[in-house]
């Protein structure tokens, strides 16, 4: 099934903000070129992540076992994402120490590489899946924040398809549909017969 319009990643990253506000904790934005980079009250350090889809995407340095990883070098890692995947709405994050996240990549990445993939040996993109092979949403689930983190519909999502097309007028009716039915984005269907 084709994926929809994706949710801007500023949009994803309010919600998860939200979210740690709900849960008593602030963040304050570090000065950062360009990772999502903020600070606890208590000084903690935090690395946001966000993605319109259930997966976290880890960057490693070199394909090595022991190379470093993009989510290193903060105590915490906060993991965003849309409940449904592209669908505006509930949002789901989860605060994760980075050591933890750090040593799920390692193992995650050298269980793959265990099946004999082939890669050429050059992977260096490192994935944790949060709804297939070992599920990061149930393994996790004690990093998941509570509280109703939730993206609205945004000019950012509209835009992501060209202005002005039939393609953008179904995607907005599609969405408009499938929240107030409250059914998937997929579950969705408009056809449209041309010269009647």
């Amino acid at each position: 099934m084709a994926k929809g319009p994706k949710i801007d990643n500023k949009t994803l990253l309010q919600a998860g903000l939200d979210l740690m506000e709900q849960n008593g904790k602030t963040l304050s934005e570090l000065q950062s070129f360009r990772a999502m980079l903020y600070a606890l009250p208590n000084g903690e350090t935090v690395r946001v992540r966000t993605c319109n889809d259930h997966i976290l995407i880890v960057l490693a340095e070199r394909a090595s076992a022991g190379a470093k990883l993009n989510i290193e070098g903060t105590d915490w890692l906060l993991v965003v994402m849309p409940e449904e995947e592209r669908t505006p709405g509930k949002v789901l994050a989860y605060l994760v120490p980075t050591r933890v996240a750090v040593e799920a990549a390692r193992s995650t990445h050298k269980e793959w590489l265990a099946t004999k993939p082939n890669t050429n040996g050059g992977n260096k993109t490192w994935n944790l899946w949060f709804d297939k092979g070992p599920v990061f949403a149930e393994k996790w689930k004690q990093y998941l924040l509570n509280g109703d983190g939730k993206t609205a519909q945004s000019a950012q999502l509209q835009e992501s398809v060209e202005p002005g097309s039939v393609k953008t007028e179904v995607e907005t009716a599609r969405l408009r549909i499938s929240q107030a039915a409250g059914v998937p984005l997929d579950a969705v269907r408009i056809t449209i017969e041309f010269g009647l």
